[in-house]
């Protein structure tokens, strides 16, 4: 009995730190795309609308797909039983080249569909990073209200005992019990944001097996200058864009159907080859062929359709290519003055000391109660605003990098080796 209660403390005493590292732990940037590639349900999602799409294509193919009949006739002619059996292979024969055009169209379909899953994978990526971003600077944020709660914390306790003492007023007691039940309350709504914005992160991040799955993210997100011009970022995306390329893919897939469809004015021919055995001996081959007369139909109403789709995804292209010029044009613009904002300001940057010698000065009697309230909603909004720069910044970069094919961490990689 003692050896068991040993062995079931020790396998306690194992298993609590396992699960302590397990459920909480410090994320990366390249760890969350890094989960998000292994377990994320929205990329699943999107490899299978993918895969819809590849099997429609698949299903535009032609096949040949010959059709088999058996034909058995027992006649009676007056005491003579005459019996005959016909063996028939029927094939319908294009003969104007659709079944190559659509192999080829399908194909390009297929191709198309891929490239934009990609598309689609990356845009998912950014999301996932901006939702990093968002995280780290609400988990900064809250931070800085912590701080400055420690701060009027301190403060009205020593305001309350100097009131019990006579040397303090109510009137001040009840002002730092304000100002404290203020910046509790932004706190907590600052708490619960960061609680929904992890929420997100996590479902994109952790698989359904997981539960109770806790992290938090690294400390600093490095701020660095884009090394690229915004011509250069234009022309690189409009050469790499996963989803231009899918539309001109589409727009040649769809340019292919179209020719399909006008030879289809012309019938098929219908092949027939077969075998007939006759009861009184005979036998032999049976070779025939047919066609359809187009009388009523010439399959206009496909062809309009077909045409209308071509055109269609052509001008969608030509949009699709000002859209990413105008794209490129006003993310690297909003980075650039994310930037400059960024270097503003580092020129005056804000620490926790700040808030530590407003403290001390109100508590010596070189502060006033004003001073000091101002120095610490000065430091909160200030402090605040350096990391919600930050993190937009972080996000404006994550922007340009989809909207640019990955070429902007792709230089920022390079010029680091």
């Amino acid at each position: 009995m003692n050896s068991s209660k040993w062995w079931i403390l020790f396998l306690v005493f194992l298993w609590v730190p396992l699960q302590v590292h397990a459920q909480s732990q410090t994320l990366s940037l390249e760890d969350v795309v890094e989960r998000f590639k292994q377990h994320s349900l929205q990329q699943e999602l999107a490899e299978l609308e993918k895969l819809r799409k590849q099997g429609a294509a698949q299903q535009y193919k032609s096949y040949m797909n010959p059709e088999v009949s058996i034909f058995s006739e027992q006649l009676n002619a007056g005491t003579l039983d005459y019996d005959e059996t016909t063996y028939q292979i029927s094939q319908p024969i294009e003969l104007l080249g659709q079944p190559f055009l659509r192999n080829k169209s399908a194909n390009k379909s297929s191709e198309a569909a891929e490239l934009s899953y990609e598309y689609d994978r990356s845009a998912l990526i950014q999301q996932v990073k901006s939702l990093y971003a968002e995280y780290w600077f609400l988990q900064h944020k809250l931070q800085v209200y912590d701080q400055a709660l420690e701060v009027i914390s301190q403060v009205l306790t020593s305001a309350k005992d100097r009131q019990e003492e006579g040397t303090e007023s109510g009137l001040q007691v009840q002002r730092f019990t304000v100002e404290k039940n203020r910046y509790l309350r932004e706190r907590n709504e600052v708490e619960l944001e960061m609680m929904q914005v992890g929420n997100q992160l996590a479902s994109m991040i952790i698989s359904s097996e997981e539960s109770g799955f806790e992290f938090q993210v690294e400390a600093d997100l490095p701020v660095e200058p884009i090394m690229e011009d915004s011509e250069t970022l234009k022309q690189y995306a409009l050469e790499h864009r996963s989803d231009l390329q899918a539309i001109e893919l589409e727009a040649e897939a769809l340019g292919l159907k179209y020719k399909v469809e006008e030879r289809e004015r012309l019938p098929d021919l219908k092949v027939n080859f077969g075998y007939k055995n006759q009861s009184d001996g005979s036998e032999g081959f049976v070779i025939g062929g047919g066609i359809q007369l187009p009388i009523f139909n010439r399959n206009s109403g496909s062809i309009t359709m077909a045409e209308a789709e071509h055109r269609s995804v052509e001008t969608s292209l030509q949009l699709q290519r000002r859209t990413i010029h105008d794209q490129v044009d006003v993310a690297y613009r909003r980075v650039q003055n994310l930037y400059a904002q960024w270097q503003e300001m580092q020129q005056n940057p804000l620490s926790a000391e700040m808030l530590e010698t407003a403290r001390s000065a109100y508590q010596e009697g070189r502060y006033s109660l004003v001073e000091l309230l101002d120095a610490t909603k000065a430091y909160v909004d200030g402090r605040s605003l350096q990391y919600r720069i930050t993190a937009d910044y972080q996000q404006a970069l994550f922007t340009l990098d989809t909207i640019t094919s990955g070429k902007i961490f792709s230089t920022q990689n390079t010029s680091e080796q």
